[in-house]
């Protein structure tokens, strides 16, 4: 039996795309969260999991680092998504007939200026690009347009209006694939770290500064709110290079002793 791969559904979101890229033999385990996704893995019902993390536009996806933080699964792989949004109605409809625009909230945003050019036409968020996709279909929705990848006009029976409709023509989202058994890097290997810090003046200073001294290239730093005090934040750092290798295994040493919290949430392969 093939492996099994969770991933958000229903058929035809973007993160079954980045599946396809990631690991197209897999069977895939279709979750209606993020949140299932990881429990999913954590549980073993299936073997990996891929989930969106952050936007080039809209920024990171804050349930998928909530999760990082809340399961001992690892990231395993980076994906790179270029995202092209579609606009999809039923056979035989035309954009002129269009009153209604659905999809999630995120490519409603990136599309923001497409849709001004269609005045008066309404708005309405969906859990997903590939759920609006398949209400409109359906439920026959003549009046009603979905924005969503191309994937999911081949799966619904829909025709595509009108494509690439997002604002930024340079969109990308990043997809982590997580397991509870990695495989061994090999090539470019990219390491994410989340830790917090004790409350003195300079502490982030310190830690930025031992990466700066061995030359380790950060690739991302996010804070994120703990939720336990207002001003009190965990970072999540991107850097290149793995977290087995020598001088990076020394320098986390050192970082572990100056933080009030630390876990390595993954190496892994990128590109």
């Amino acid at each position: 039996m093939n492996h099994r791969l969770a991933l958000l559904g229903p058929k035809g979101t973007f993160t079954e795309e980045a599946a396809l890229t990631a690991d197209p033999e897999a069977e895939r385990i279709y979750c209606q969260t993020i949140e299932e996704v990881f429990e999913t893995v954590a549980a073993g019902g299936a073997e990996k999991g891929i989930v969106p993390v952050e936007n080039s536009l809209e920024g990171s996806v804050f349930a998928t680092l909530e999760k990082l933080l809340s399961t001992n699964v690892s990231i395993c792989r980076e994906v790179v998504l270029d995202i092209s949004h579609c606009l999809m109605a039923l056979p035989g409809v035309d954009v002129s007939e269009i009153k209604e625009v659905v999809s999630h909230p995120h490519a409603l945003a990136q599309c923001r200026n497409f849709l001004k050019s269609m005045p008066g036409v309404k708005t309405r968020n969906f859990p997903s690009t590939a759920e609006a996709a398949r209400e409109v279909a359906a439920k026959k929705l003549l009046s009603t347009a979905a924005i969503a990848p191309r994937i999911a006009a081949k799966i619904y029976g829909l025709n595509i209006l009108r494509e690439g409709v997002q604002d930024e023509e340079h969109n990308q989202t990043r997809f982590f694939v997580i397991s509870n058994n990695c495989p061994e890097t090999a090539g470019h290997v990219k390491t994410s770290i989340v830790f917090g810090l004790k409350d003195r003046p300079g502490a982030l200073h310190e830690i930025l500064g031992y990466f700066a001294k061995a030359k380790i290239n950060l690739t991302k730093i996010e804070s994120r709110p703990t939720k336990k005090s207002l001003g009190d934040y965990i970072f999540f750092i991107d850097f290149m290079g793995a977290a087995d290798d020598k001088k990076i295994g020394s320098l986390l040493a050192t970082l572990e002793s100056h933080t009030s919290y630390y876990k390595v949430l993954g190496s892994y392969s990128v590109g």
